[in-house]
């Protein structure tokens, strides 16, 4: 095989200009004699490599098996991803573009239990939350069934919106929910947070989504976790739904994860709220502005109410945190 000889002064500034360009060969040893180093090469044939000594030799394998994406494929910038079923979904930076397929097969390498890498085509986006992918390695498809706090959950990741970043928080609220309770679940997507609540307490729970596609997997889901006549999946705008005298002055918890816009339909949700509600809303706010999201949502809310509890629940972007509120109606 080939590699590339180096001076052992240069050496940390050459692995890491090769692993910035997917070159270095990380199921190889590096090697040196005290005054060069040899760098296991993917390929001899980069613009990189022209005018330098490319050699060819003999490259023992690695004894450890790579432990993560990044020390597998050498790419640092590429290291986390979701799992849903056995469908693994990565963002594929451009610096790594060249290696995309190389990344697809080493992530199947590193778990067994996966059977498709796909990558994120656009971020997610438009009125139903759907997010464009692309195949990179295993079995075509975007239909899996997703196994989450005891219960299973069918879905296409290119036609609904899915989040297994969220199962902290499907077992937060679940652990707060008491038998009885009339749960409405907006922007419900394939019923996650219904179904969970539903398996392990005797609820009566809506679950809303306006993307058919959801509601279809939603249906599908409440058969397959046996939840029929606890969780009630209804296709529509939340804002024409909850217009149903039913449901006013109805609901004992209120779940709100649709973290770009469910603030703004506060003052379409609040009068199905019963005195001692709570409300779980999802929002994104600057670094640092935690507080001021949270005096807004009690103003959209119009109502006495506390906010109980509050957290970050994840890194938006550099400058965006999402933050979860949990806001009990007082009268």
């Amino acid at each position: 095989m080939y590699g590339l000889a180096v001076d052992i002064k240069s050496g940390e500034t050459i692995r890491r200009k090769l692993v910035d360009l997917g070159l270095l060969d990380n199921m190889y040893a590096i090697l040196n004699d005290g005054r060069h180093i040899f760098f296991p090469l993917v390929r001899p044939d980069h613009e990189f490599l022209k005018g330098k000594q490319v050699v060819e030799m003999e490259f023992p394998k690695r004894g450890l098996k790579p432990k993560t994406l990044a020390e597998s494929i050498g790419f640092r910038d590429v290291r986390s991803f979701d799992i849903i079923g056995d469908i693994a979904i990565i963002e594929i930076p451009e610096s790594a573009r060249a290696q995309e397929k190389k990344i697809g097969e080493e992530l199947l390498k590193l778990n067994k239990n996966i059977k498709t890498v796909l990558a994120k085509e656009s971020s997610v986006q438009g009125e139903y939350r759907v997010r464009g992918v692309r195949l990179l390695a295993g079995e075509n498809k975007t239909e899996t069934v997703h196994r989450e706090h005891g219960c299973r959950f069918k879905v296409d990741v290119s036609k609904v919106y899915f989040s297994p970043r969220l199962s902290h928080e499907r077992g937060r609220i679940l652990s707060q929910v008491k038998d009885g309770e009339h749960i409405l679940a907006l922007f419900s997507g394939v019923a996650p947070f219904p179904i969970v609540i539903a398996r392990k307490k005797r609820v009566i729970a809506y679950s809303i989504e306006l993307n058919p596609e959801g509601h279809k997997y939603a249906l599908e889901n409440v058969k397959l976790n046996k939840v029929e006549g606890r969780v009630i999946p209804l296709l529509g705008d939340v804002k024409e739904i909850l217009k149903d005298d039913k449901f006013r002055n109805w609901a004992d918890r209120i779940i709100m994860p649709l973290p770009k816009d469910a603030i703004n339909f506060l003052p379409f949700v609040v009068h199905t709220a019963r005195k001692g509600c709570i409300i779980h809303v999802y929002g994104f706010a600057k670094k640092g502005a935690e507080k001021e999201l949270g005096e807004h949502i009690l103003r959209l809310i119009s109502r006495p109410a506390e906010i109980i509890y509050s957290r970050k629940v994840r890194t938006y972007s550099p400058d965006t945190d999402q933050f979860v509120f949990d806001v009990k109606i007082l009268e």
